[in-house]
């Protein structure tokens, strides 16, 4: 089956449930020996003082709204002095939940905070220009030594907020979806949970959003989804042990925080949960994230980074181990805002199973920037529906509901200095796609050591500059087994495939290619569509 089962991925989810809890020793030991200089990372740590939050009088039965309860024993544990704030086992009903300072918000085994479904428990939020959101289920800004641990649930009650394509039902899963209220887009592809929210995306494309007021804002609410777990502008935060599900939007978006660690997280959203990333870390610096599992709708574990600043990069020295990520669209990815600069990423011990692709990277000249000194290393890939490797430097998004992109700026994508080694697939529908656009568009300066892919397409690079691979095996069930067009500085050392035509080169701009050990000869390289045989050096 392509499409895991969510009772067997639960059943899964439950097993890696860790009862060791990441100590600062272990911290200091997953920080050692980096492909670039180690950097230090400080876990928060909070007095010995607790609040239980039905000592507070919150009721755990499911129906009892518990929001004023739950924010005012973290305030008041915050105005102590810190703490921890215990949420015992129970199903505690809740709006927005804001994080306070020198806080740990701690769900004992068989906690479930479960948010309302109820439009009047989320005042929109705005901005200082006037721009609202949808406040997030739990947020928290400019906070120092915060915390969400334990072996309990957060139940984000997405049903009641999310948009489902048609595509992505069967025809009966269709039926009965569209059968249990809400409404239909006018194209009806996509089924709204909330009546009004095709009328509400058409009141919005006739809006500026500079010049919408308040009363505009709360027109189009329906337009709008929260973020499950949404911190910012943070110094040093733990978030460990729990499992995140059912989220509206993204699972978790965390910005700007300096000295970031989530230990053995699980992320629950079925396939089809659109726009629902599991873990997305934006321009935060000093981060480990280690054996964290993710199954999702959208991309597992993802790198952005938005707000350019001459001379320097907004996220920066990321390092993630012992990951695994079951279905969405990308495994591990970068983008699609690079706008703000990536430097020293390093993920290492990474399994994609039924992921669309498997290491995406992608970008377009609205949102991007420098991405370097990247290193990718143990990966371990099976049954992929759309690429092993991917880069696409003219990403355009696909959502539902549409997503306003500001096409007057050009930044243009910068994919300089990544590396790849032991990298591994067993079914995919190409092994690679180096996508480029033009000469000055492109990728460059990447390597592949020790591969074996084993899809039913090969590798393919267009407009990409100074690739090598050493010791890459690719195994296509059709198709030569490396494409390569308009390609320059293009090395392969000890390179293997079971195929006649292992290499067909295209384009007249295509140039300095080298193979090396490899025991090819002309039979095996096809040249075509202008492409001279002359720029081949063969040793």
């Amino acid at each position: 089956m392509k499409r895991l089962n969510i009772l067997v991925a639960l059943i899964f989810f439950t097993l890696a449930v860790s009862a060791q809890k990441i100590t600062q020793k272990e911290v200091d030991d997953q920080l050692k020996e980096l492909p670039f200089e180690s950097f230090k990372i400080k876990l928060p740590t909070f007095p010995d003082r607790t609040f239980n939050i039905v000592e507070q009088g919150a009721v755990g039965y499911g129906v009892f709204k518990n929001t004023q309860i739950i924010n005012s024993a973290i305030q008041e544990c915050s105005k102590a002095g810190g703490g921890t704030v215990v949420v015992p086992a129970g199903i505690f009903v809740t709006g927005p939940i804001t994080m306070a300072s020198h806080v740990n918000l701690h769900l004992e085994a068989g906690a479930v905070i479960l948010f309302s479904g109820d439009s009047e428990d989320y005042p929109l939020d705005f901005s200082s220009s006037g721009k609202a959101s949808m406040p997030s289920l739990i947020s928290g800004s400019d906070l120092v030594d915060v915390a969400i641990t334990g072996d309990g649930v957060i139940n984000g009650n997405g049903d009641k907020w999310r948009p489902v394509k048609k595509e992505k039902r069967t025809e009966k899963q269709w039926k009965e979806l569209v059968k249990s209220g809400g409404e239909l887009s006018d194209d009806e592809k996509i089924w709204f949970p909330q009546k009004g929210t095709q009328a509400a995306i058409d009141l919005k494309k006739g809006m500026k959003e500079s010049k919408m007021t308040r009363e505009d804002w709360e027109k189009v609410r329906l337009t709008l989804r929260s973020y499950t777990l949404n911190v910012e502008e943070t110094k040093n935060m733990l978030v460990e042990g729990i499992t995140l599900m059912n989220s509206p939007h993204i699972t978790n978006m965390l910005r700007s925080i300096d000295g970031l660690v989530m230990h053995d997280v699980k992320v629950l959203n079925e396939w089809w949960y659109q726009n629902a990333d599991g873990l997305d870390i934006s321009r935060c610096q000093n981060v480990l994230l280690y054996n964290c599992t993710v199954n999702t709708g959208d991309d597992g574990i993802c790198m952005k980074s938005s707000g350019k600043k001459e001379g320097e990069f907004r996220l920066e020295n990321i390092v993630i181990k012992d990951c695994k990520v079951f279905h969405g669209h990308g495994g591990f990815v970068i983008g699609s805002n690079t706008d703000g600069g990536m430097n020293n990423i390093y993920v290492k011990n990474l399994s994609c199973s039924m992921t669309d692709i498997g290491l995406r990277f992608k970008s377009d000249v609205t949102r991007g920037g420098k991405v370097t000194n990247v290193y990718i290393e143990d990966v371990y890939m099976t049954n992929l529906i759309g690429e092993a490797i991917s880069f696409n430097l003219d990403y355009k998004d696909n959502a539902a509901i549409p997503v306003n992109i500001d096409a007057s700026k050009f930044l243009a994508p910068d994919f300089d200095g990544l590396h790849f080694k032991n990298i591994y697939c067993y079914g995919a529908e190409k092994a690679a796609v180096l996508g480029g656009v033009n000469a000055d568009l492109n990728v460059k300066n990447v390597t592949f050591e020790n591969m074996l892919l084993q899809t039913r397409e090969g590798f393919e690079a267009i407009r990409s500059e100074g690739i090598s691979l050493k010791n890459v095996t690719v195994e296509p069930e059709r198709g030569p087994a490396f494409l390569l067009e308009d390609v320059s500085n293009f090395s392969f050392e000890n390179m293997h495939a079971s195929t006649e035509k292992l290499v067909q080169v295209k384009g007249a701009e295509t140039s300095a290619l080298k193979i090396k050990s490899s025991g090819l000869t002309a039979e095996n390289i096809e040249f075509a569509d202008g492409a001279d045989p002359k720029v081949l050096d063969v040793k």
